[in-house]
């Protein structure tokens, strides 16, 4: 009997895999998994419950949107329609050289929230999925209590998470749905 042994990294961590076969033949190496990098196509889209295609000359630019303004991006009203019923925005920078900036909406009641945040210009395929949010392509990453989507604009990227104690596919329609939303109203 004949054993190999592989040992591929991701994500920091070492994972050891060993295999025998009888016989001295070498098992095939394991494939690796895609790396969280690594983004995936998903056909699908969502269409929202409400949406909004303003005209070019009235859209904003999501990189000259101040922080004390971001939660005018999309009202609570306006997220009640598309995810759930939520408090009204409070603004909020994490971070430094530069912040990242956001408006957090909390839900009435319970333990979800969204996040309208902007993040630095090439960061629209953070996530791990492929996604196309109406006319805008985006990316997505589920975590085990978010969904995040993520699109590019002129001179930032728009980032939105959905958060509940479990996630699942329904955040991350939730998420589309808020982007493609907001999206309505900005430069691209």
């Amino acid at each position: 009997m004949r054993c190999r042994a592989v040992a591929p990294l991701g994500l920091g961590l070492a994972l050891l895999l060993a295999g025998c076969v009888p016989g001295g033949q070498e098992p095939a190496p394991p494939t690796e998994p895609p790396s969280p990098t690594t983004a995936t196509t998903s056909e699908s889209s969502v269409t929202p419950s409400i949406t909004r295609d303003l005209p070019p000359e009235q859209r904003r630019r999501l990189a000259e949107v101040p922080t004390d303004r971001l939660c005018e991006l999309v009202s609570p009203d306006e997220l009640a329609q598309l995810a759930f019923p939520v408090e009204p925005g409070r603004p909020r920078e994490v971070g430094f050289d530069p912040p990242a900036r956001g408006c957090a909406y909390d839900a009435r009641p319970g333990d979800r929230s969204v996040l309208v945040g902007v993040q630095p210009e090439g960061y629209a395929d953070l996530g791990t999925t492929e996604v196309s949010l109406g006319s805008v392509p985006g990316s997505q990453t589920l975590h085990a209590n978010d969904c995040t989507v993520f699109a590019g604009v002129p001179g930032a990227t728009l980032q939105i998470a959905v958060r509940a104690g479990e996630s699942d596919s329904d955040q991350c329609e939730t998420a589309q749905a808020v982007a493609q939303y907001v999206l309505g109203g900005l430069a691209r």
